[in-house]
């Protein structure tokens, strides 16, 4: 057996809204799309969309998108349609600056920068 990939789901409640903006945020591709299920992938991993049995609370998600700048990347978000509730700064033991987030779909993550 190979290992493929692996995949992070989120729960959304407009697919054309979620699907625009992980492709504008972030610069995913666009895999495959239906009203029920859809694959984006950013080159390094993979993102599924689902309609499935979604409601519009906030959901906390465990989704860790690395990035090389995180306050380009937190302008991108507000751009976009989403919101920046925090950036925390590196400390000892964690050495990268945090963009906590939420998508349009209420999902909160977590944009992460490695300090050089």
């Amino acid at each position: 057996m190979k290992t493929l990939g692996v995949m992070h789901v989120l729960f959304v409640q407009d697919m054309d809204r979620a699907i625009e903006f992980y492709v504008k945020a972030f610069d995913f591709k666009l895999d495959s799309k239906s009203a029920f299920w859809s694959n984006l992938d950013s080159g390094y991993g993979r993102l599924a969309l689902t309609s499935y049995g979604n409601n519009a609370e906030r959901k906390e998600t465990m989704l860790i998108i690395e990035v090389d700048d995180h306050l380009q990347a937190a302008e991108r978000i507000k751009q976009c349609g989403g919101q920046v509730l925090n950036i925390a700064m590196p400390y000892e033991g964690a050495p990268v600056y945090n963009v906590i987030a939420i998508d349009t779909e209420n999902n909160q993550f977590t944009v992460s920068q490695m300090v050089s």
